[in-house]
């Protein structure tokens, strides 16, 4: 269900962020799918997921929340509905989604040691 549509929200700082993911899940039925920090923690992108109605939802209240800080601190919001698989690799872990990695594992070498010869010459 969480796939059905991500939100975007990049704001500066850390707190304002950590108060705008309490914002939107105390908004809507989303769930954290990814928290970036850039610049030190100035710069912050936080990722949501879940229906298309709560997710949109979730970010009007983010956006809601910011405005109402001094500085403006949202710099950027989106939702995007049935986001493409592609861009899911990129934001979910494979082993959070149930999904395989692209990157094939190395496969253990199944050589046999070559017995030494107890006779030499």
């Amino acid at each position: 269900m969480y796939r059905e549509a991500i939100g975007v929200v990049e704001t500066l700082f850390y707190t304002t962020a950590l108060e705008l993911v309490d914002v939107m899940g105390k908004t809507a039925n989303v769930k954290l799918l990814a928290m970036e920090k850039d610049l030190g923690g100035r710069l912050v992108t936080v990722i949501v997921g879940g229906s298309v109605s709560d997710v949109t939802l979730a970010i009007e209240a983010a956006r809601r929340t910011a405005e109402s800080k001094p500085g403006r601190p949202l710099k950027m919001s989106v939702v995007i509905p049935r986001p493409h698989e592609e861009i899911l690799k990129f934001i979910v872990p494979a082993e959070a989604s149930g999904e395989p990695p692209d990157v094939p594992k190395p496969v253990k070498s199944r050589r046999r040691r070559a017995a030494k010869s107890d006779k030499e010459g």
